[in-house]
């Protein structure tokens, strides 16, 4: 097909797969022309394998015709006798939860496997290697559905000093066109969500929520108190659009120039003349922006012309990069999923500002822990041999017997090791060695430092 293509091809394979042989069973050769039958074999990288352990392959047989004229190849054609990656059939849907307004696009991009997360479909795995969708967001652009993202909208006079109150962070001092990464926590200091916090126009803040129903707790706070401020969710599902070229396909996508925008900031603007927020955040630790189209009816068309406009980009449809995410410490907190894990105790405690004058739910309780001292924190693990798919948290005990819990692992495609975060005792050191308890079985890691590695 071309030069940049069959590279872009050969990076991602060579990346994305290991073990990789192929082997000749056949070849012909007269006057110059070479006919071959082989069989390439080779085991996928990055997905965690299949329930029982065993690992996801790219075996097949091909068949190749190569044309010389003297030294040079004059021309060459395979034929792959390939199947899908995936071969199963992609997961049926349920009535009970609801749809983007991305997902037929998700399904027309090969999407496979959805989870539900506030109470909507979220898209994570597709038909392509894992490493292709992780290339492409370190290399070229990637679109992602996170229209799950919902928005707790709060409107009035008291919009700032409310959100001021529900966040451990010291929300008072922002601005209209600021963004703000924080955490929210119920009475008794325990983590409910990490959304980000846009201030898209005067009198009107949202929160951009992780699963919990955000929207709920606050309407619950403001009812029968002097709070003046309207609680709801609005119309609004975002898109990310992450990686380096996501920056020009952005100026051509939007009516005005928004590479100008800084790191956690947003603006009002259009597409095509279709009102949207954008702002510079998203879940890759990396070059990126979010679409907030400010109605559903916006959503496909503004999808579609990213699409157009980012063939030239070798824009790709992907999940959420969790193979990025994890190995850059971006993590996602929800409430039940992170019961019993107090503020102090997260990777992001930083932005718990026990010692501003702002009153904050849970701070009461969060100044108790802090004075009593903090028996667990947030770690970074390096496993020594690969672990599977987690479907769940895993066991894990340190060298002194200490109990804790392993929250993300994943496969480092930068590192060539399986890599996670876990919550330990607050006595285990950088250095030390823990034993994990996983599904497939035990496995030695040893304690390092977040992220795990940098940004460029």
């Amino acid at each position: 097909i071309g030069r940049s293509n069959i590279a872009l091809d050969m990076r991602q394979t060579s990346g994305g797969q290991k073990d990789i042989s192929v082997k000749v069973l056949n070849a012909i050769e007269e006057d110059g022309v070479a006919y071959i039958e082989a069989t390439y074999e080779a085991e996928i990288v990055g997905t965690g394998g299949r329930v029982d352990g065993s690992p996801h392959r790219a075996d097949f047989r091909f068949l190749a015709r190569i044309e010389m004229d003297g030294e040079q190849i004059k021309e060459l054609a395979e034929f792959l006798n390939t199947r899908p990656l995936f071969p199963d059939e992609r997961q049926k849907m349920f009535v009970t939860n609801r749809r983007t307004p991305y997902f037929d696009k998700t399904v027309e991009h090969g999407c496979m496997e959805w989870m539900v997360y506030n109470t909507m479909h979220f898209p994570l795995v597709y038909d392509h290697m894992p490493f292709q969708a992780y290339d492409t967001l370190l290399n070229d652009v990637t679109l992602w559905d996170v229209g799950l993202e919902r928005q707790t909208q709060l409107k009035g006079p008291d919009a700032l000093r409310f959100m001021d109150y529900l966040s451990c962070r010291d929300m008072s001092t922002m601005k209209v066109g600021d963004c703000r990464y924080t955490l929210l926590t119920d009475d008794k200091g325990l983590i409910m969500s990490d959304p980000v916090v846009l201030f898209p126009d005067a009198g009107t803040i949202w929160i951009s929520h992780g699963n919990t129903d955000i929207t709920l707790w606050a309407r619950g706070i403001v009812m029968g108190s002097d709070w003046d401020v309207e609680i709801c969710e609005p119309d609004v599902a975002p898109m990310q659009i992450q990686g380096p070229l996501s920056v020009p396909l952005m100026d051509e996508v939007c009516d005005e120039n928004v590479s100008v925008l800084k790191n956690y900031k947003c603006m009002q603007t259009t597409v095509d003349g279709m009102d949207v927020v954008v702002s510079r955040t998203g879940w890759s630790s990396g070059e990126g922006f979010e679409i907030y189209p400010l109605s559903s009816d916006y959503c496909v068309p503004i999808w579609e012309k990213l699409e157009r406009l980012g063939e030239k980009y070798n824009l790709r449809v992907v999940g959420a990069v969790m193979h990025r995410a994890i190995e850059r410490g971006v993590t996602d907190i929800g409430y039940y999923m992170n019961s019993e894990m107090n503020a102090l105790e997260d990777l992001s405690n930083k932005f718990v500002h026990l010692d501003s004058d702002n009153d904050f739910i849970g701070k009461e309780a969060l100044l108790k822990i802090r004075d009593n001292g903090v028996q667990r924190k947030g770690v970074g693990l390096l496993f020594e041999s690969d672990v599977p798919r987690m479907e769940w948290f895993w066991d894990l005990v340190d060298a002194n017997g200490h109990p804790g819990v392993v929250r993300w692992a994943i496969h480092s495609f930068a590192l060539d090791q399986s890599i996670g975060i876990a919550l330990v005792d607050a006595s285990v050191e950088l250095g030390d060695t823990v034993t994990v308890s996983h599904p497939q079985g035990v496995t030695t890691a040893t304690v390092t430092e977040i992220p795990f590695v940098d940004r460029k």
